[in-house]
């Protein structure tokens, strides 16, 4: 396949080189680990709900969205998903948002979990957390290097090393704060990275748009909704929105959202934050239409037998193959910049997350009583650990990349996902304890083996075990629920 120019190149690295000056402008000094990891409580809401949606839209979302509609079969019932991710954000913003906003001695959302069930259950829930964020930056990493492997020419390798290299600089550089900023920046860039795209295939398809919405509409690429009730189906209206609402408010429980809430000026602007950013999936909307106008274009542009028999073996490579072989010249790193903008701004938050917690949870039990200077290195010397663990497990996903990005993204957490869930809603309502958390686990992790066995839809994984071990926890142990879900001690832990 065809590579990227040097002068498309070139527009790549001084995009990333800008947001890199910007993001360090706006972040300002850190001069601790509240600063480095929770932001100083002193961001506009704004900021942090476009941080949100950029932490989601991922370069999974902006190469195989419309790689799934380009596909043989494919279509729009992705739009059920993006529905139900969009509801999920509204469901956090009202279970969650004020409960980690207005806790005090508390630093981490496992810590939460820990006062709010036992010190045993947060732990056992912050494993889960950082099995979560190993799978899914992975994941991700990989998307992002594949796109640069086929804009470049360089090699999977040397790309994944160069959008680590890239995210742990931001990363590392101010802490969430920085991310966010930078989040913030490179939502802007992929929305309109997106927007740019769509108008340019638009322009270049030769046919009449209706008449290739209708030879698109025969061959069933407009579907929308599927109310199918087959559980083996993936993408029909019950899998999509129960099973992603399932999935945001597992992603709630991560230390992502508590980082996020903890940077807003107050819970009121918190919960806007994340009401927000649930509207901002409309830009979901603008990924599915690059999808419908990437596969009108090759009604009219046949690809080579070559690329074909390519993208068998590898079909996300479809929208880098567009933007390198149809866009303009310079116009082409703008685009792979964009794809940049939505991969490392996943990233970098993934690994402010988890070197939060390895230093808050692990860190300091290990080595106390240090200054704050000290904690920020080491905090920064986490970031590289987990900087070079994503890397090699890309490298090792990249075997499992033929049966498709977007389903791997989905599939993979989807194991742990219901613990996860479950969890969040017990610590919630501060029902549990350690022995029924445990019992209720291993019934989450044997529905999981069950539904995967019968080849149950994946979406299904997350709301079914995790009510599964709600309903065992609750049982063992049943509590009036506790509405409040403030946690108030004395001291940081």
């Amino acid at each position: 396949m065809q590579t990227l120019s040097g002068i498309d190149l070139a527009v790549v690295l001084l995009v990333i080189a800008a947001i890199s000056y910007g993001g360090y402008r706006l972040s300002g000094q850190i001069q601790d680990r509240n600063g480095f990891f929770q932001g100083g409580q002193d961001l506009p809401w704004w900021v942090v709900a476009a941080s949100i949606i950029a932490t989601v839209v991922s370069a999974v979302t902006f190469v195989s969205v419309p790689a799934a509609v380009f596909a043989p079969g494919g279509n729009l019932t992705y739009l059920q998903v993006i529905l139900g991710l969009a509801l999920g954000k509204f469901v956090v913003a009202r279970l969650l948002a004020r409960p980690f906003y207005a806790s005090t001695g508390v630093s981490t959302s496992y810590a939460y979990i820990g006062h709010r069930i036992d010190r045993s259950s947060g732990e056992a829930s912050m494993l889960l957390g950082l099995i979560l964020n190993i799978i899914n930056a992975s994941v991700k990493l990989l998307t992002a290097s594949l796109v640069l492997d086929v804009a470049s020419g360089w090699g999977l390798a040397y790309c994944a090393a160069f959008v680590v290299a890239i995210s742990l600089l931001w990363g590392a550089m101010a802490g969430i704060k920085a991310v966010i900023w930078t989040d913030f920046l490179l939502f802007v860039i992929f929305a309109c990275g997106a927007l740019l795209l769509l108008i340019l295939m638009l322009l270049n398809i030769e046919r009449p748009l209706w008449d290739a919405l209708m030879t698109l509409d025969a061959r069933a690429k407009l579907v929308l909704f599927d109310f199918s009730v087959d559980p083996t189906k993936k993408y029909t209206l019950w899998s999509g929105v129960i099973g992603a609402v399932a999935l945001s408010v597992a992603q709630g429980s991560t230390q992502g959202t508590w980082q996020r809430v903890r940077a807003c000026r107050s819970a009121r602007e918190a919960k806007l934050a994340f009401d927000v950013a649930g509207m901002f999936y409309v830009f979901h909307l603008l990924i599915l239409a690059v999808g419908v106008a990437l596969t009108a274009f090759y009604l009219d542009h046949p690809l080579p037998a070559q690329v074909l028999e390519d993208l068998r073996g590898a079909p996300d490579r479809i929208l880098p193959y567009f933007i390198v072989t149809e866009v303009p010249v310079g116009l082409s790193g703008l685009f792979v910049a964009a794809i940049f903008a939505a991969a490392i701004s996943t990233l970098d938050s993934v690994l402010a997350e988890s070197a939060d917690l390895s230093v808050n949870h692990i860190y300091v039990r290990l080595v106390g009583g240090r200054s704050e200077a000290h904690y920020l290195t080491a905090s920064r010397c986490m970031m590289a650990f987990w900087a070079l663990l994503f890397y090699g497990l890309a490298l090792f996903f990249n075997r499992f990349s033929g049966e498709g990005l977007l389903d791997l993204t989905f599939k993979l957490p989807n194991y742990v996902y219901g613990g996860i869930f479950a969890c969040i809603v017990l610590a919630r309502f501060g029902i549990g304890r350690f022995p029924t958390i445990l019992l209720g686990f291993a019934v989450a992790s044997a529905c999981v083996a069950l539904l995967a066995t019968y080849n149950i839809a994946f979406f299904y994984w997350c709301p079914v075990s995790g009510v599964a071990m709600i309903a065992v926890v609750w049982a063992l142990d049943p509590k009036r629920p506790d509405w409040d879900g403030v946690v108030k001690v004395a001291h940081s832990s």
